[in-house]
């Protein structure tokens, strides 16, 4: 089999291409930049910007299923969501209908029908619509969020000695490693046919739990503030005054930690609990 994997050097992407390389399949690795050199007969490593057409044009050429994990990750003052995870991947999506490939294998993230006033939900939902309505064979996986995003906001805090949550919030999470999940969508790469799978890890904790963990791992007394979700208010107002790019990622944020991330299907070996250890 040929794949083409969108974003091959993400976190995400390259604990999938590994998978894929192990698995032996022939590989088009594309991602915006080329961030290794791969050394494999099988590998074929191209540079695009998902954005433009052009940069895409026959890539599929060949090519028998596309895993994409294209998505914007981080702040930007001149790219939205809506570019990234909506319009690159139905660039990369109208290549692999004009090439005749079979499938597409999409990495959403769960409940991103929840409420389309967050860009990062509602571009990626919007997208779904659209490979839904492609005609194509398809996979969405709807990940809970993974260890090292969640290490990325409880660490920094830990560090500092005080962990903010939303006052009131009881939700719980299960979120996965990127290996687990890589592992799950090679593995079943020729599996699940047009269906929406919500994954996560096999440990559920709530925020608070979390917190305490990182503190434990820390050896540092627990410190917790409940902070009013009107804090977040302020932070999107500061954000679209300055025009810092940050007011997406602050509505992702907020919307995270008073929902519950918990997904049904629990996969993978990677003990959370182990991972925040290993951070001390």
């Amino acid at each position: 089999m040929k794949v083409l994997l969108g974003g091959c050097f993400g976190n995400l992407g390259k604990e999938i291409l590994d998978q894929l390389i192990l698995s032996g399949n022939k590989i088009v690795a594309v991602n915006r930049s080329i961030k290794e050199n791969i050394k494999n007969e099988n590998v074929e490593v191209k540079k695009c910007d998902f954005t433009k057409p052009e940069d895409l044009k026959d890539i599929c050429e060949g090519v028998d299923c596309v895993i994409s994990t294209v998505g914007l990750t981080t702040a930007s003052k001149v790219t939205t969501h809506y570019d990234v995870d909506l319009q690159g991947n139905l660039n990369l999506l109208n290549e692999a209908k004009k090439s005749g490939v079979k499938k597409f294998i999409y990495i959403s993230v769960i409940k991103c029908d929840d409420d389309p006033s967050i860009p990062m939900l509602d571009a990626k939902h919007k997208f779904e619509e659209k490979l839904i309505e492609s005609g194509l064979d398809y996979t969405i996986y709807r990940p809970t969020g993974y260890f090292y995003d969640i290490a990325k906001v409880f660490k920094p805090m830990v560090d500092k000695g005080t962990v903010m949550l939303l006052k009131g919030s009881m939700a719980t999470a299960n979120v996965i490693d990127t290996k687990d999940l890589a592992n799950c969508v090679v593995k079943n790469i020729d599996d699940y046919s047009k269906e929406i799978l919500e994954i996560g890890g096999k440990e559920v904790y709530s925020y608070e739990e979390i917190a305490k963990l990182f503190f434990k791992a820390a050896k540092k007394e627990e410190k917790i503030k409940y902070v009013s979700p009107k804090l977040f208010g302020l932070l999107e107002f500061i954000s679209r005054i300055s025009k810092n790019g940050k007011t997406a990622n602050i509505k992702f944020g907020r919307w995270t930690l008073s929902n519950d991330m918990t997904a049904k299907i629990k996969y993978g070996q990677s003990s959370f609990k182990e991972y925040i250890n290993s951070l001390y």
